[in-house]
């Protein structure tokens, strides 16, 4: 079993190669707003587990105005649920809590997902889940938009699903 340490010092890690410049992205870190809210303690880092309830922790990050993010790490992972159908999950309670401010981005090392054909979630510890606000994330996209960010990935510039 993995301790909480452990997995803390493997989240770390992942993190400091997410804040990379990276060519594969036009010079840009894999996630270019990771940096800032880590060094100003905007992000919140906490474990779950299935007997906890994950809309309790979120509610509870929604009423704290230090932190932009949350990262919730998911220990006893099973591998039983997918990113996809988990956001979904996450996504449809924020809306009937009506948090809809609220959106959730999912990182399962064991999915391949690859950005610019770079494998970006295998480096996470375990499954994660993010949670920030829909504005922030719409801030961020416009951001990088027309930059050479995503130069080997269009697809997500222009709005279309990811091919793969």
């Amino acid at each position: 079993m993995v301790t909480k340490e452990k997995l803390l010092e493997q989240l770390e890690e992942w993190m400091d190669w997410l804040e990379t410049p990276n060519e594969d992205f036009g010079g840009y870190p894999v996630c270019p707003f990771l940096a800032p809210e880590r060094k100003q303690n905007k992000l919140l880092i906490r474990f779950y587990e299935p007997k906890d309830s994950i809309f309790d922790m979120i509610k509870e990050f929604d009423n704290d105005d230090r932190h932009t993010t949350a990262l919730y790490v998911h220990l006893n992972y099973a591998g039983n649920y997918k990113v996809k159908e988990y956001q979904k999950f996450i996504d449809g309670g924020l809306k009937e809590m009506g948090l809809s401010h609220l959106k959730s981005i999912c990182f399962n090392p064991n999915e391949n997902v690859t950005r610019n054909n770079v494998k970006t979630r295998i480096g996470a510890p375990t499954f994660l889940t993010s949670i920030t606000t829909v504005k922030s994330l719409d801030v961020a996209h416009h951001k990088i938009k027309g930059t050479k960010y995503w130069k080997k990935n269009r697809w997500w510039e222009v709005g279309l699903n990811n091919p793969k």
